[in-house]
């Protein structure tokens, strides 16, 4: 389901991220159930009007065999069902992550704050969907509950030194631009690099360099071509 930046009421959510998804949707006109519509429709629990899940214990199945026996279940609706089920595991774990954050109205001072992700962790829970009530032995521990995603973790940019060439970061550049199809042709590399290299670092560059450069991303090199050793001078004795 796609997450919203803004805040959205909990039932919102839940019918975009469980139900109103194309592997539960795609059963729809398969099942024949009695007292199934409302399932594809408001997302109640499969012939009851029951809205509340266990986080202990979401069933993949929600009829047991006598259940069943007594009011079979078609298998489209089974795995309609299971597909919810799977999509609902999905949005608690992405509480518990943080990757999602709940906000929840305390029912004792009536203040709505952020629910910290340890909260969805903890034993005896129960979620009404319909009315974005979190439950904790028969006692309502949120109320109005809404959704938004996180706001992503920006990691500031390696800051480079200027005035010198962190070759080992150039070529990293470049494989970049070769594998994105940005490199000029052969011959317009020389140019195009020294005036990289000058916004980059603040520096000029020798073309000598820049030619090695040249020569191992255009042959396909796996790794940044190095500097020759020089050779010493032999002292004759």
């Amino acid at each position: 389901m796609a997450a919203h930046r803004s805040a959205q009421p909990l039932y919102w959510v839940y019918l975009a991220w469980v139900i109103n998804i194309p592997p539960v949707q795609c059963h729809r006109e398969a099942v024949t159930d009695d007292r199934t519509a409302q399932f594809f429709s408001e997302g109640c629990r499969p012939n009851t009007l029951d809205f509340q899940w266990s986080l202990d214990e979401p069933d993949a199945f929600p009829w047991g065999p006598v259940a069943s026996a007594i009011n079979p279940v078609s298998l489209p609706m089974q795995h309609a069902w299971n597909a919810a089920f799977v999509a609902f595991v999905v949005s608690i774990n992405a509480l518990v992550r943080g990757e999602l954050i709940a906000s929840g109205v305390h029912p004792s001072t009536g203040v709505r704050c952020e629910i910290d992700p340890a909260e969805w962790t903890r034993a005896g829970l129960i979620l009404d969907v319909r009315n974005g009530d979190l439950i904790e032995a028969g006692c309502v521990r949120w109320s109005a509950i809404t959704l938004r995603a996180a706001e992503p973790v920006r990691t500031a940019a390696p800051e480079r030194e200027l005035g010198r060439i962190d070759w080992d970061d150039w070529w990293k550049h470049e494989e970049a631009r070769k594998q994105q199809g940005l490199l000029p042709n052969k011959k317009a590399y020389l140019a195009e690099a020294e005036q990289l290299i000058k916004e980059r670092y603040g520096v000029t560059v020798s073309p000598t360099e820049l030619r090695r450069f040249r020569a191992a991303l255009y042959r396909g090199d796996s790794q940044r071509p190095k500097r020759p050793k020089r050779k010493k001078p032999e002292h004759k004795v």
